[in-house]
């Protein structure tokens, strides 16, 4: 009777150890559950910062304020110069859709331990990276969001 009572209070403490430990997904899910929140509240307009810190030229660094306007960007600014992004460093710093989009490659091409976090609420991504940042990986990090 004793080892019965032994099991079931191990059986019920596993069972409610296992009801507190977060829900585990791989990065597929996790982008997926994102992109359905942006899908369903984003704005086809807004202003986000964009900042990579990696080893590079500072125009690949930032921040940089993003404006799009119906899901098409409009400006790329360094902050706090207000100096306009030339093309050649456009793309170092993306949209909310283009990081999406960045982020879907990074786990498609399977290679890099890929991490990314995203707003509770709206789905946008506020940090993204591909491979070991202490090896030179670019964080991308999105931040001060705005609906427009």
């Amino acid at each position: 009777m004793r080892r019965l009572a032994r099991s079931s209070i191990a059986m019920l403490f596993a069972v409610g150890l296992a009801a507190c430990q977060p829900a585990t997904t791989g990065p597929e899910a996790g982008l997926a559950a994102a992109r359905a929140r942006w899908a369903a509240r984003g704005p086809d307009s807004y202003a986000v910062t964009v900042a990579r810190s990696c080893e590079c030229l500072s125009e690949m660094a930032g921040p940089v304020r993003v404006v799009v306007s119906g899901k098409v960007v409009q400006s790329r600014t360094y902050l706090p110069s207000g100096t306009a992004v030339s093309a050649p460093y456009a793309s170092a710093f993306p949209s909310v859709e283009a990081l999406f989009g960045m982020i879907d490659e990074a786990i498609k091409r399977g290679d890099v331990k890929v991490t990314a976090e995203y707003d509770r609420t709206l789905g946008y991504p506020k940090r993204f990276v591909a491979g070991d940042p202490a090896a030179d990986a670019p964080v991308y990090t999105m931040s001060d969001f705005e609906a427009r």
